[in-house]
């Protein structure tokens, strides 16, 4: 007799739910030094994970937004175990395999995507494609890297990161091919808002090409990458001068550029910033100020918007967002041993330089925060 579709579903998500837990548990195991505990409990993450796909076949019989929500928790929590890997060898050898972030970076960028992509079909009452065979590769191979790099199998691990990374980035492809080959699913994108994903999209490349010797100290790198990671900041500077003078220009300014535009700055400097802390230009406190005050002004944002109102940009916000750059293309410019070397005096004073401009910005935002706040007491109003 035939099981009931509901019944289906419902063991489905039971098992989605204790692979999740599998998942918390390597992530326990992995914190507590158990590497071979979590490389089994990963294992059976990926056996697991190959009954969801092929035996139950979740992806057939679930709801859109149950199999939307599934798979943005499974994404998480690989990238989580991901993560909790490079931190740990970092930790270890203060020298982590350069890969194994890009690889962190490549996860996160695609769940983040695949997130917002899925939640546009649905909006627009589409149906969401099942897994394809790519998609599924990737999932199986994203498991099976976590457990060569958790049992440290150094001969394998640069091939396994690799050809995840490449099955993720086939399986991307083959997803935007899937959303964009139908015209009624979205209007192509236009120049500026192509501009502002490309700071998203390289913001991961940035990490590699600071880390790029595997060197926390950034003044070990190679005179080439640091030129390579100035220019990629005055990419992104102009990127963000040009997408907003192209929307209005071409008369293409839309919702998703108004939020896409801040939240693509926000993405490639804290990451910046990050990179700051790990390499000494800048101490913990100043980028958790930063990171604060980014986070209520977009959690203000959304409660603007939530209630129907429009928060505008304030010209203190716009004033932080070029000081941040200029600071930024400041140190990067300094750390490169030439020009530190060209500009009389830097040199003496380069052990707090960075501090200091780290600083001055740090100031810059938190007043540009607070503006915000002052300026939008009317929303706060509604809900205190």
């Amino acid at each position: 007799m035939n099981e009931k579709p509901s019944d289906v579903r419902l063991r489905s998500r039971v098992w989605s739910v204790l692979r999740a837990l599998v998942f918390v548990c390597v992530i326990f195991f992995i914190w507590n030094g158990m590497a071979k505990t979590a490389c089994a409990f990963v294992a059976i993450a990926l056996i697991m994970g190959w009954v969801n796909l092929y035996q139950l076949r979740c992806q057939e019989i679930e709801k859109p937004y149950y199999r939307l929500w599934l798979n943005v928790i499974d994404g998480f929590l690989s990238f989580a175990v991901m993560t909790s890997i490079f931190v740990r060898d970092l930790m270890q050898n203060e020298h982590a395999e350069k890969l194994l972030g890009v690889g962190c970076a490549v996860l996160l960028a695609r769940l983040i995507a695949h997130t917002l992509f899925s939640l546009g079909v649905l909006r627009e009452g589409k149906s969401l494609p099942r897994k394809r065979r790519w998609s599924k590769m990737a999932s199986i191979a994203t498991t099976i890297t976590m457990a060569v790099y958790l049992l440290n199998l150094e001969d394998y691990q640069q091939i396994c990161m690799v050809a995840t990374i490449l099955l993720i980035a086939a399986s991307t492809v083959a997803y935007a091919y899937w959303y964009y080959r139908d015209p009624a699913h979205r209007k192509p994108l236009s120049i500026a808002s192509q501009l502002t994903m490309s700071r998203i999209v390289l913001t991961p490349f940035f990490l590699w090409v600071f880390f790029y010797d595997n060197d926390l100290d950034y003044s070990n790198n190679s005179l080439v990458f640091k030129v390579l990671a100035l220019a990629m900041v005055l990419g992104f500077m102009l990127t963000d001068f040009l997408d907003g003078k192209l929307a209005r220009a071409m008369g293409e300014v839309s919702t998703l550029g108004k939020y896409l535009d801040p939240f693509s700055d926000k993405i490639s400097n804290m990451t910046i910033f990050m990179c700051f802390i790990a390499t000494g230009y800048a101490p913990v406190w100043m980028v958790a100020l930063i990171y604060f005050r980014e986070s209520s002004v977009e959690t203000l944002r959304t409660l603007a918007a939530s209630e129907g109102l429009i928060m505008p940009a304030r010209r203190s916000g716009k004033w932080k967002t070029a000081l941040q750059g200029i600071g930024i293309v400041a140190i990067l410019l300094g750390a490169i041993d030439p020009v530190r070397a060209f500009v009389p005096g830097l040199g003496d004073i380069w052990d707090i330089f960075p501090k200091i401009v780290m600083g001055i910005i740090t100031a810059i935002t938190i007043i540009s925060g607070i503006d915000y706040f002052v300026s939008s007491k009317h929303i706060l109003k509604k809900f205190v």
